[in-house]
């Protein structure tokens, strides 16, 4: 009972956590700001590929440290490379300046992305409420958009002042964002058996463990390759999207506006998740939303007019209702000692996905255009999942 009085204000505290730490201000502006400072089209991709080879370099080792020291250390240590993030970047004014200012963001991206869901997750499984897990980290995604949304307006003001507006603001919330950290109380979780010999091996054993829930759960493998194929399909969509849109014919204040449109329905959707999961099965949701998917996905390339940009707006839609949905089902399997683990070992595959199909596709659509590009996503995507899919249910059959 006094461990529940104890954790019972940490969702509370979350939330102001994440609506600090989501203050980004350059987040809309960061390509403009390289570009006054010197750096090539070249060099911003380069640093870009570097951001997301620390994601896939750290994702598995820094979930592993929220699992093993615990979840608030993950996030404060996180919380300080966001801090040195905007310090690199308000002073650099050379490439390896600005490298340092990536992989810190690329270490703070991967301190918090496990840690955040397991704390909320354990908490919750602390004070016997492991239901409303969907409905909060609904309200987690939403509360993210919304400060994500303010940091994208706000910072254009402050852009036009000056950039130490900009990275002096973000450096400044990063200081606020510890404050609620440090009243959130741990929950208690299982505990990793201690492996003797040198720290090394108690990581590997960790690791070992996060690849036991795969091999031991194949009932999540469908909704996991799913989930990341989908994904890594959106983050091509969305950055490349802004400039298919310029070349249609739309206004950067139409792009601007249709963007904006995007994350407000987003907090929309992470906020009805938990309805759309008591309603139907898991399964179900999963399967209806794949149909979805490529029937919009289909229109996002064939379609004219207005109809592409309303097809943008519903596959981003789709994936913003289902991620919460996805962590919950997921959450279900895992237990808390290797909660972070496991999620990041999920991120480390999505990351790698992007960072491998992000510059391919780039490539792709310079010697073919938008539309032949996104066609081929499509047919890749299909091919990929549909084949998954298939493989999965003959594997079953030959099992029975």
């Amino acid at each position: 009972m006094m461990n529940i009085l104890k954790t019972k204000n940490n969702i509370y505290l979350l939330y102001f956590y994440l609506f600090f730490a989501q203050l980004f201000f350059d987040r809309a502006l960061w390509v403009i700001y390289l570009g006054d400072k010197g750096m090539t089209l070249g060099e911003i991709g380069v640093l870009e590929a570097l951001l997301h080879l620390a994601i896939v370099l750290f994702e598995v080792p820094t979930g592993m440290i929220a699992d093993l020291y615990g979840r608030k250390v993950s996030l404060v240590i996180g919380n300080l490379f966001s801090l040195l993030y905007g310090l690199f970047m308000l002073l650099s004014g050379n490439f390896s300046m600005f490298t340092l200012a990536f992989l810190s963001m690329g270490l703070m991206v991967t301190l918090h992305s496990g840690a955040e869901q397991a704390f909320a997750y354990d908490t919750l499984k602390n004070d016997k409420r492991e239901k409303d897990y969907t409905r909060v980290i609904g309200s987690m995604t939403a509360i993210s958009l919304l400060s994500l949304s303010l940091a994208k307006f706000l910072g254009g003001f402050m852009a036009e002042v000056s950039w130490e507006w900009v990275y002096g603001s973000t450096i400044v919330t990063h200081v606020l964002a510890v404050i609620p950290l440090l009243f959130m109380k741990e929950p208690e979780r299982e505990k990793t058996e201690e492996i003797s010999g040198r720290w090394y091996n108690q990581w590997v054993h960790q690791f070992r463990l996060g690849v036991n829930v795969w091999k031991h759960n194949p009932v999540i493998h469908a909704p996991v390759v799913l989930f990341i194929l989908a994904s890594a399909v959106m983050v091509i969509m969305v950055f490349y999207g802004q400039e298919y849109f310029v070349e249609l014919g739309y206004s950067s204040i139409v792009v601007g506006a249709v963007f904006t449109i995007e994350g407000l329905l987003g907090v929309v959707m992470a906020k009805i998740a938990y309805k759309v999961e008591e309603r139907f099965k898991f399964f179900n949701i999963l399967y209806y939303g794949l149909g979805l998917f490529l029937v919009f996905f289909l229109l996002f390339i064939f379609a004219t007019d207005w109809a592409i940009l309303l097809s943008f707006l519903i596959l981003a839609q789709l994936l913003s209702l289902f991620e919460p949905i996805f962590s919950s089902f997921v959450q279900s399997f895992l237990k808390s000692n290797i909660r972070s683990t496991f999620l990041s070992l999920i991120g480390l595959m999505e990351s790698f996905v992007i960072m491998i199909s992000f510059p391919l596709f780039g490539y792709a659509i310079e010697r073919t255009g938008f539309t032949d590009g996104f066609a081929w996503l499509l047919v890749i995507f299909f091919v990929v999942a549909g084949g998954y899919l298939v493989g999965q249910r003959v594997k079953m059959k030959g099992r029975m």
